[in-house]
């Protein structure tokens, strides 16, 4: 009986003890919240530079009804995909972004915003094929990050103090779409001579493409598969070709003699996949090899098949690599280190391209840039 007694007891006492532990909790969570009524806006990372941010795609899906149903809102403007509302003191005009297409990502920043503004402001509209949206505060500028499940074209429109967001497929946007791999990057340099790098040649020339096709008086889209010098993983270079669908996908790179030394062997050759049965890999790198030998008054090394080489092997569009000379050449080395000398072979490269998309019978309209000015 005694034993039965203090078991009894000791029950009792552990039950008075969990009460008292469940109660301290409970209190514990409510003072939390009502302390901290946004817990929620905790750093989920941090950019190294001790910037706080946070994931917002839980607001923008709490937000998706709430939009399609405004009736405060006009037809014209619930077309469009995403809205920023904007404190009346910030200037629209003043949002920018950029995009890397590599990640099917965009920056935008908005200038005059602190930390809270998503939470001030929340942004409405559609999170389709969005996959994930972080807010970052840096000085007095809010940095939106936008992940997109597929490659889309961004364009901002702007009313009174809101701020359009709309993705598009760059087929609806562009005529044709031409992929540019900058051969090497990082460190991967590539072929040398002394501290003289292929990556460096192939970027000074893609640099140069790159501006003819910002210049472009036809509406192609060109993406490119870095303009800095950054190593980039072989597989994410003929997927940025494949996931667009991309009409063309042009490698640039450079040539060396495979012992590395200087030699007598010299001229340009541009490889293709065989394995294209449509033909059109080998029309575009004997369209480029004739252009660069026009435009470089230099030796002809032909085409040749490229299909041991991973990017034109794995492409699934037209494709063509570049070896625009040798650096293991003295005169085309020093040719590929004049500016002037790759102007003319990223010219080259350009017209190439369009006289391929032309041959291929894309309806090349001129450029919407050009009609704005």
């Amino acid at each position: 009986m005694a034993g039965y007694l203090i078991k009894i007891r000791m029950q009792k006492r552990i039950e008075r003890r969990l009460t008292y532990f469940l109660g301290i909790t409970f209190a514990a969570v409510i003072l939390l919240f009502y302390m901290v009524p946004d817990i929620h806006r905790v750093s989920l990372a941090s950019d190294g530079d001790g910037v706080a941010t946070y994931s917002v795609m839980d607001l923008l899906r709490s937000g998706d009804e709430l939009y399609s149903v405004d009736t405060t809102q006009t037809a014209k403007e619930v077309e469009h995909q995403l809205r920023l509302t904007l404190p009346m003191d910030v200037d629209p005009g003043k949002v920018s972004f950029t995009e890397d297409a590599m990640s099917k990502s965009f920056e935008l920043t908005i200038p005059g915003v602190d930390s809270s503004y998503f939470y001030d402001y929340p942004m409405v509209g559609s999170s389709d094929g969005i996959r994930e949206l972080t807010f970052a505060h840096a000085g007095d500028m809010g940095i939106l990050d936008i992940t997109t499940t597929k490659i889309k074209k961004l364009s901002l429109t702007v009313e009174d103090n809101y701020v359009y967001l709309d993705f598009a497929d760059p087929h609806d946007v562009y005529d044709a779409i031409v992929v540019v791999d900058i051969g090497h990057g990082g460190n991967d340099v590539g072929a040398n001579q002394g501290d003289i790098y292929e990556k460096n040649i192939n970027l000074a020339i893609g640099y140069r493409l790159l501006a003819y096709g910002a210049k472009s008086e036809y509406n192609i889209g060109f993406y490119f598969t870095r303009v800095d010098d950054d190593y980039i993983d072989l597989e994410d270079r003929v997927a940025l070709a494949n996931d667009l669908k991309a009409d063309l996908f042009l490698s640039i790179h450079n040539n060396s003699t495979a012992s590395g030394r200087m030699s007598g062997i010299n001229g340009a050759e541009v490889m293709y996949r065989v394995s294209d049965e449509t033909g059109r890999s080998r029309e575009f790198a004997e369209t480029c090899l004739n252009e660069l030998l026009e435009a470089l008054d230099c030796n002809s090394k032909g085409v040749v098949a490229g299909d041991n080489i991973y990017i034109i092997r794995s492409s699934e569009v037209p494709v063509a690599l570049a070896e625009i000379g040798f650096l293991t050449n003295q005169k085309e080395l020093d040719n590929l280190n004049d500016p002037g000398y790759q102007d003319k072979a990223a010219h080259a490269l350009y017209k190439a391209i369009v006289k391929t998309l032309k041959n291929n019978g894309a309806d090349l309209k001129k450029s919407i840039r050009l009609e704005e000015k």
